[in-house]
């Protein structure tokens, strides 16, 4: 039976004049327009849900299944690789997001900041590992291992096109993520029946709803659609899991 019993409890911190994490003045000078952009638009959704000013530590789990090669090739992966950092801008006070790239088993993480972000998937990902299978479980395991130690909470994007070698483990692990403070946002570059169920499903399997799937279908284009809109999409149900997270004693 599962303990419905919060694992780790941290401190929810909000700047109080609802500031960016990340001084986007000095992303400008240092020549990231774009990013800068990317991080306005952030900042837009989260005042929509009155989330401004909130700080978390984004991290970035990647599919490096052998069906994802076509994503890695055109950029796609690079293009949702920077959209995650311009979001983490907003929320994340060392402005670097840890990357977890998952094949057949997690790969080492990658540390993505505005020093490094252009053509990282390429040169620390592609030239460097091997695809295979797609280990999501393991790749979420890295995650849920820095959420027993956490002093904030994590924004956990999950980028993938199909679903997991092992279903059962995938919904051990995101069930065991409920008990931290841990909010999961799915990208799903393809309409997946699982992740649905992940997101729907999951009453009395975890302590609370921690996870939140955005399909690339209809009226929103994860790759192509624009950085508003993209947006939106990530901060949507973060502000439902926090309140549910408060009650749960996971965020005081």
């Amino acid at each position: 039976m599962f303990d419905k019993k919060a694992a780790r409890t941290v401190t929810l911190v909000k700047d109080p004049n609802g500031t960016s994490a990340v001084n986007l003045s000095k992303v400008r000078e240092a020549g990231h327009i774009d990013l800068a952009k990317k991080a306005d638009k952030a900042g837009i959704s989260l005042n929509k849900r009155g989330l401004e000013g909130i700080r978390a530590q984004a991290f970035l789990v990647l599919d490096y299944s052998y069906s994802m090669l076509d994503d890695y090739r055109n950029g796609n992966v690079q293009t949702l690789v920077e959209r995650a950092l311009g979001f983490a801008l907003q929320i994340d006070l060392d402005g670097e997001v840890p990357v977890i790239p998952f094949a057949s088993q997690a790969l080492p993480t990658i540390a993505v900041n505005l020093n490094n972000y252009q053509g990282v998937v390429d040169r620390e990902l592609v030239q460097k590992h091997r695809m295979g299978s797609t280990d999501l479980a393991g790749g979420l395991q890295v995650v849920l291992d820095a959420a027993k130690t956490t002093d904030s909470p994590i924004f956990c994007i999950v980028v993938t096109d199909g679903a997991p070698d092992s279903k059962p483990a995938a919904v051990k692990v995101v069930a065991e993520m409920s008990k931290y403070p841990v909010f999961i946002k799915f990208l799903a570059l393809n309409e997946i029946e699982f992740l649905r169920k992940l997101d729907d499903d999951m009453a009395g399997k975890s302590l609370i709803d921690n996870v939140d799937t955005k399909f690339s279908s209809g009226d929103l284009d994860l790759l192509g659609g624009t950085d508003l809109k993209f947006a939106d999409a990530m901060t949507d149900e973060w502000d439902t899991w926090i309140k549910a997270a408060f009650t749960a004693g996971v965020l005081r």
